[in-house]
């Protein structure tokens, strides 16, 4: 029996739905997913100015307002204990919003406690802590490369610290940053030499037109694409052909001027989107920033509901097909090194909970 669109489901079931819903979250930036109640608290620890931190009494309904919010962040987030903090949280925050596994991202940075080693260190202790003490959520790490920032050497540095720390949750590497800054070129060889040391790769791309630089990332073929906002007909073409994964964000393209009508029912998601086809293209429904722009993944995954009118089957295969998404190494046995044996028992882990939703689940 097809289930109905979500146009016949009342709201109450879809967010019902959505939150017990087990989910995977691929993009999602470490300082962008801060606690509100922390970025306060913090902001009153460093004096920042309250006619400044007035801004945090509600959730940003511009692109001026969301960059208000990340210039407060990138104030007060200023020790290792700070980004720990934080890492740690994240994982309470995505286990009461039903996530069983997430990628999060975020660029090394001297804090002015040690070196950028100090920085990965910091964040990995964060998810240790929660793992041990609560641990429902799976938690990795993504190294990002700034575009706008980094040089040709400093990406290099970057991807020897995602290998260094690969056993220790380390799982890939993006590519991130003002699009309108840097050029992908620059960071090609180092990204070249990721992949050759094993690790996988996430470009953010298509978040201005460029169809020079996205035909190159393509001509790369990068493990996942995030955003794809702005893509030119050859090259929309091309990425369908490619099925390579795509991390996309509606909250945050909509809030960040990129849907060019404005609507939920008119971003690109209902492009790329089609469940029923074998080799489509994976859309991860993803955040981004869900402490700036106050939309945690159920929250998400309702709007493709409601915006596209599908049904809770069709979420429920949405959801389950990230797990083919992730960076999560797939090998097991005699042969599979630390790391990847880990991903694999991790990797059963969230088949386990989609299976079990499956199962409980009252269908309508």
């Amino acid at each position: 029996m097809t289930p109905p669109a979500s146009g016949s489901t009342p709201p109450s079931r879809i967010s019902k739905f959505t939150l017990s819903l087990p989910k995977i979250e691929l993009h999602a930036h470490l300082n962008g997913s801060i606690r509100r109640s922390t970025l306060s608290h913090l902001a009153a620890l460093r004096n920042v100015d309250p006619s400044t931190t007035r801004i945090l009494s509600h959730i940003p309904s511009t692109l001026s307002e969301a960059f208000d919010v990340f210039r407060i962040i990138h104030s007060c987030v200023v020790t290792l204990a700070d980004v720990e903090r934080i890492a740690y949280e994240i994982g309470e925050d995505m286990e009461e919003d039903g996530v069983v596994y997430a990628e999060i991202r975020s660029t090394p940075r001297d804090m002015g406690e040690g070196d950028l080693e100090g920085y990965v260190k910091a964040v990995l202790r964060g998810f240790d802590r929660y793992r041990l003490e609560k641990g429902k959520v799976i938690l990795r790490l993504l190294l990002s490369i700034d575009r706008a920032k980094h040089t040709a050497s400093d990406s290099y540095e970057i991807v020897s610290l995602a290998a260094k720390f690969r056993s220790q949750g380390v799982i890939g590497i993006d590519l991130s940053g003002d699009p309108t800054k840097g050029d992908f070129g620059t960071y090609l060889p180092a990204l070249t030499h990721a992949r050759s040391l094993g690790l996988k790769i996430t470009l953010h791309a298509g978040e201005v037109l460029n169809p020079t630089e996205f035909s190159s990332m393509l001509d790369f073929h990068p493990d996942r694409f995030g955003h794809c906002c702005f893509v030119d007909p050859p090259n929309l073409a091309r990425l369908t052909e490619s099925s390579i994964p795509i991390e996309l964000c509606l909250t945050s393209n909509l809030l960040s001027n990129s849907i060019p009508t404005g609507k939920l029912t008119d971003h690109h998601f209902g492009i790329h989107h089609n469940a029923k086809s074998e080799g489509s293209t994976i859309c991860c429904i993803s955040t981004d920033d869900s402490g700036v722009f106050g939309s945690p993944l159920s929250n998400e995954y309702r709007l493709v509901m409601d915006s596209f009118g599908l049904g809770e089957r069709e979420v429920f295969e949405l959801a389950r097909r990230t797990l083919d998404a992730t960076f999560l190494e797939s090998q097991s046995g005699k042969n599979a090194d630390e790391a990847t044996g880990k991903d694999s028992e991790d990797r059963k882990r969230i088949q386990d909970k989609f299976d079990e939703f499956e199962r409980d689940w009252r269908w309508n």
